[in-house]
């Protein structure tokens, strides 16, 4: 497990995401995991404005699930919110080509990109 550190970093940079180094302003306290949870980003232009992805990653301990989840907004508008969503993966399962799987799986593409 110790030397998976990469993986996660390795499939969000192929992905065009950023991890913003000051822990303050995106890696946040998760109400589900109660822990802390680490925060990718990534910003688009579209035809309606500006959409950013967040994408979270944290550790359900009991469960023994590293949680993917997504959070799509255009944060100029009132209630922008076009996806929330998660997918779990037993952490037995943890390895490059399985994060990449769920990364599949729930990073849907914008359509309209300018």
């Amino acid at each position: 497990m110790l030397t998976g550190g990469g993986i996660i970093k390795t499939a969000m940079k192929k992905r065009g995401f950023r991890h913003r180094r000051t822990e303050d302003q995106f890696s946040i306290r998760g109400e589900y995991a109660r822990n802390l949870q680490y925060v990718y980003s990534r910003e688009y232009k579209t035809k309606d404005g500006l959409v950013v992805d967040l994408v979270y990653f944290c550790v359900d301990v009991l469960d023994e699930k590293l949680v993917i989840g997504l959070y799509r907004e255009n944060p100029t508008i009132e209630n922008g919110i076009y996806i929330n969503a998660s997918r779990a993966l037993h952490l037995h399962k943890y390895n490059a080509e399985n994060v990449e799987l769920e990364l599949n799986k729930l990073i849907t593409p914008i359509k309209d990109r300018l």
